[in-house]
């Protein structure tokens, strides 16, 4: 089962004066679901292993997936006429609460679930534009900017002019080599401080990868 790809953090040069979709970066574990046409959702997984419902973490995050996504999800797939004859979909949520914090979570926090991304097997992650437009109406990441890539909208991340909690996640469609989605994360210095005085220096610099 798919695994979410690594993305680079900050790599602006890449994506400058590019047009994209910025999206709020939710604070918590991913986690990931897939369905094929015969079988419906039939695998789930968190980040790096795959979960049942009698997982002690992560197994009310299926119920909580099924009951706010499946059928919707599964309509979406057997009618619309771009994604009727694929066969298979890996899709991707962030599991978290009020009080989760870089993947750790308080036992008592009513906890959420909101769809970031929908994979099509075999053809990629579907473009931003095209995600908000088919699947926006399910519940999806707050969507803090529209429009080309500058260093003025990276330096109003860090310093956090949108109320973030963790940052964003910007998505552009690039057109090389073939329709491609490229991604790069920006978190807010608040947090990035954060996890310096919580975890200390190296768990700092992993995040700046």
């Amino acid at each position: 089962m798919k695994q979410y790809d690594h993305i680079d953090y900050c790599n602006t040069k890449r994506l400058l004066h590019t047009p994209i979709y910025a999206f709020d970066k939710l604070d918590g574990s991913n986690c990931r679901f897939e369905w094929s046409k015969k079988r419906g959702w039939y695998k789930f997984g968190s980040r790096k292993q795959m979960i049942d419902v009698n997982h002690e973490q992560f197994g009310q995050v299926i119920p909580m997936f099924l009951d706010k996504y499946g059928n919707g999800l599964d309509v979406i797939f057997r009618k619309n006429k771009k994604y009727r004859n694929v066969r298979s979909f890996i899709v991707f949520a962030e599991y978290y609460g009020p009080n989760s914090f870089a993947g750790y979570h308080q036992e008592n926090d009513i906890m959420k679930l909101t769809l970031f991304d929908v994979n099509p097997i075999g053809k990629g992650f579907i473009e931003p534009r095209e995600f908000v437009d088919n699947f926006g109406h399910l519940g999806i990441p707050n969507i803090i900017h529209i429009g080309n890539m500058t260093y003025d909208f990276v330096n109003d991340v860090k310093e956090n002019k949108f109320n973030l909690v963790e940052g964003v996640v910007c998505k552009a469609t690039k057109k090389e080599k073939g329709n491609r989605i490229w991604m790069t994360k920006v978190k807010t210095n608040e947090w990035m401080n954060r996890i310096k005085n919580k975890f200390g220096e190296a768990k700092y610099l992993e995040e700046l990868k």
